[in-house]
């Protein structure tokens, strides 16, 4: 009976002080809603999504290179890397450092619970402010996809171009060896061409004149020309196979390879509705912590009288 006595008492001594309560709990929704719809700058998220894709129209040769280019975590790298956001920085003319902006730019990687795309997100009070950053990221980060791809292929091609230049020394070095020797020992000379196609294919400019030359040969000749014309033929097919390969890296370098392999699925957008000040949310708590202060001072004050 004492604790329903004590309860009693309690709730007359808050409804004694109902208007403490209220005034302190009125109090503190104002301060709220000063803070929230006047003070507070409203604070907005962009989004953006790429997709990342493999490029099948590339030679096998050249695949392993440009898939390790474009995966998605190299994407991601590029885009909160110092170099592009220094970039988006001076495009933008932004007062802000690549730090500051490398902590605002969140990039979610692919996976196979959430999403299969690259998200791009961002938070600012700038919604023009935040699509433009975000769209220049992906721009300047597909720009420089671009260059490495381009820098690793100049270096493939080079490596093929000074093979074919040392096979084609050795086909040369080859001829001009028979070609001088062929005065002395009866056998025909040889002339080195290379055929006007894609391929550039050399071959050995045997006429009729050089094959009545060769069926008059003996047998030993015939063997010593046989073997020159092997040796010429087996560094032929190298210096074919790298001109080959050649070939294939020109044509993926004309490509635009970040352009085939990405794609902006859902463009940068920043809805209307900021993400916080959450008002309603604000208020909701502004109105509860006055009641618990509230009751906590008139409870407070009755103890101290009765003290």
């Amino acid at each position: 009976m004492e604790e329903e006595i004590n309860i009693k008492e309690i709730l007359q001594k808050l409804w004694d002080g109902k208007w403490l309560i209220a005034i302190i709990t009125i109090i503190i929704l104002l301060f709220t809603s000063i803070y929230s719809f006047l003070i507070a700058d409203p604070v907005y998220k962009g989004t953006a999504q790429i997709s990342v894709t493999s490029v099948s129209s590339v030679p096998e040769n050249i695949q392993p290179v440009v898939t390790e280019v474009t995966k998605p975590n190299m994407l991601a790298a590029k885009m909160t890397s110092s170099e592009v956001l220094a970039q988006v920085i001076e495009e933008q003319d932004l007062d802000i450092t690549v730090g500051s902006l490398q902590s605002k730019l969140n990039i979610e990687l692919p996976t196979e619970e959430t999403s299969p795309y690259i998200s791009v997100s961002m938070e600012g009070t700038d919604r023009e402010e935040i699509t433009a950053i975000i769209d220049q990221t992906i721009n300047q980060a597909r720009e420089k996809m671009n260059v490495d791809i381009e820098s690793r292929l100049g270096v493939l091609a080079e490596e093929y171009q000074q093979k074919m230049n040392e096979e084609n020394e050795k086909i040369t070095t080859v001829v001009d060896e028979f070609n001088t020797m062929q005065a002395g020992e009866g056998l025909p000379a040889l002339v080195l061409l290379e055929q006007s196609t894609t391929e550039g294919k050399y071959i050995l400019d045997v006429n009729e004149e050089i094959l009545d030359e060769l069926r008059e040969l003996n047998k030993t000749d015939q063997v010593e020309y046989e073997k020159i014309n092997t040796e010429i033929e087996d560094l032929t097919d190298l210096y074919n196979f790298y001109r080959k390969q050649y070939d294939e890296v020109s044509s993926v370098q004309t490509m635009n390879i970040a352009e085939m392999s990405t794609d902006v699925i859902a463009e940068p957008f920043v809805p209307t509705q900021p993400i916080s000040p959450n008002k309603i949310l604000n208020l909701a708590i502004s109105i509860v912590l006055g009641l618990i202060l509230g009751v906590f001072i008139v409870l407070f004050r009755s103890y101290m009288k009765d003290e």
